[in-house]
């Protein structure tokens, strides 16, 4: 389903994914809420700094193959896997969610944000309800 995945968008989804995780471990072993514009920030600076080491991209006409990750373990046959993962902040909630198909390949990556959610396992739960809206729509 996923055809076209630059190395950049991974790169900035890998980076998204990694300040999720960092904050999230900042709020529930320091007790410390991250600022939404800290975060976006390091994100940022974060993807500037990565992307200086990626190659340059390759022609518009080739496409980069999604290998799927070694420690995946994949689904059983007609089922998909989700992996979710959220942050909050003082007035919000940001999150991940990674869907694999029975073959271990990626099928989706998405990132999400909702405005109130200050709950770390409520955002995780939206995070998944959010997910599976996504599965039951595809085809």
């Amino acid at each position: 389903m996923v055809s076209e995945i630059s190395q950049f968008h991974i790169l900035q989804c890998v980076c998204l994914l990694w300040r999720i995780w960092k904050s999230r471990i900042k709020v529930t072993f320091d007790f410390i809420q991250p600022h939404v514009r800290s975060l976006a920030r390091q994100f940022y600076n974060q993807v500037l700094k990565f992307s200086n080491l990626l190659p340059p991209p390759p022609p518009p006409s080739s496409l980069i193959p999604v290998h799927p990750a070694t420690t995946c373990v994949p689904p059983p046959e007609d089922f998909l896997k989700i992996n979710v993962d959220a942050a909050v902040c003082a007035t919000s909630c940001s999150s991940g969610l990674v869907i694999r198909g029975s073959d271990g390949h990626v099928v989706l990556v998405i990132g999400l944000q909702d405005q109130g959610i200050v709950y770390p396992y409520l955002a995780e739960l939206l995070a998944f309800r959010d997910a599976i809206s996504i599965v039951a729509s595809i085809p």
